[in-house]
């Protein structure tokens, strides 16, 4: 059984009897192969409501490096209708956790926002979409997983309601954060920040720019500035990471080999990189891309030399960036999951998400039962700032480094 936020309980012999009443028709496809999906995919995204992390430039360059180091088995579940239009399509992968085996979204932790993707005016109801699960699940055979483990999803997107915010869920243990821009950069920022904040990022700027000459770029075409920007990156994040004893994983080869891939000049959707320069040292990174007229940040870095750090240089790139996505027609800009002062300096919309388990065997209704309320736990820590300071502290003794 799986015991959800609104109480309800769905068990695996529920879902197979939903499966047998409800049909969607048209043609349902499993498969392994994420050329085999390009076609739905490309179709898809090309009409259907969607961020950054569903597209292709994001998620193959993804799957390639970081999903390949985790050993995730890609899962692609199509859905045609009757004359072969392509109506929905699930970017999974398969992970194992623990004794059980997991379908859960490509881009795991390295995604902000989870859901499918379905051609507007497609819109099924909770047995359809519990139905075709089942259905891909039995399609599977002995590689079926046991429970499909649909984290971090917005209940609706840019005004386009999520058709899975009608699956048993529960609220993830963070929000995100976003901001509506204008065409007007000043505009914007006079309706965000204070005349006291933006007179001290002034003189901060003002105050970096007697190191040396500040100015903002991207990367574009230009491979020698892309390689210094994810040099940069990668020094002050891990040197970050070292400092606050986080393991997180960045000086392996996997994450580098993912950013270097996906910010391909080539790559439709690829990733962008945005840089501070002081002279010719880069004290701060954006990472992020456009998809329609949605900007999404991926990460962010800054130099943490003292004489650098008290100018605020991220806050100062920041201010930058989404002055360039006002003027390129960006009308949504999001900085991710997760509470910090930087993000509600400027993104003052808070994204709730929410997570949904759905089992497909015995062993998937016990994980799930078991996974929602460590969800449950995670979100009560982090939405209680002590509690998290607390558990933070604890994480930074228990990795830290020999």
């Amino acid at each position: 059984m799986s015991l959800l936020a609104s109480g309800e309980i769905v068990t695996a012999p529920q879902i197979a009897a939903s499966e047998k009443r409800r049909s969607l028709g048209g043609l349902l496809e499993v498969c392994d192969d994420p050329s085999r999906a390009l076609s739905v995919w490309q179709e898809l995204i090309a009409v259907a409501p969607a961020s950054p992390y569903q597209t292709p430039g994001f998620l193959l360059p993804w799957l390639a490096t970081r999903g390949a180091e985790a050993k995730i088995e890609p899962l692609f579940i199509q859905q045609r209708d009757g004359g072969g239009t392509a109506l929905a399509l699930f970017c999974l992968g398969i992970k194992s956790v623990g004794p059980f085996r997991a379908a859960v979204f490509l881009g795991e932790k390295d995604s902000n926002f989870n859901f499918a993707l379905f051609r507007p005016g497609f819109a099924p109801d909770r047995a359809a979409i519990i139905a075709m699960l089942h259905s891909a699940a039995r399609m599977m055979g002995a590689k079926a997983p046991d429970l499909f483990l649909l984290l971090n999803q917005p209940v609706d997107w840019n005004g386009w309601p999520n058709p899975l915010a009608t699956l048993p869920r529960q609220w993830s243990p963070s929000f995100a954060y976003k901001a509506t821009l204008g065409s007007n950069a000043e505009t914007f920022f006079n309706a965000k920040l204070s005349k006291d904040t933006r007179k001290k990022l002034r003189k901060k700027e003002n105050r970096l720019a007697e190191i040396g000459p500040v100015r903002y770029v991207t990367a574009g075409g230009d491979s020698a500035m892309r390689q210094r920007i994810i040099e940069a990156f990668f020094a002050q994040k891990i040197a970050r990471f070292e400092t606050q004893k986080i393991d997180a994983g960045f000086d392996g080869e996997a994450m580098r080999n993912f950013v270097e891939t996906a910010s391909r000049p080539s790559d439709a959707n690829r990733l962008e990189l945005h840089a501070l320069l002081c002279g010719e040292n880069i004290v701060a990174v954006y990472g992020g891309a456009t998809h329609q007229t949605h900007f999404s940040g991926f990460f962010n870095s800054f130099d943490a030399d003292p004489e650098i750090a008290k100018s605020s240089p991220g806050d100062l790139l920041l201010l930058k960036l989404i002055a360039a996505k006002c003027a390129q027609g960006v009308t949504t800009f999001d900085l991710g999951i997760g509470e910090a002062r930087y993000k509600q300096m400027v993104c003052d919309e808070a994204v709730p998400l929410f997570d949904s388990f759905i089992p497909v065997t015995w062993k998937g209704s016990i994980a799930a039962i078991i996974l929602s309320l460590s969800q449950r736990v995670k979100r009560g820590l982090k939405q209680n700032r002590k509690a998290f300071e607390t558990a933070r502290r604890l994480r930074a003794l228990l990795f830290r480094k020999a």
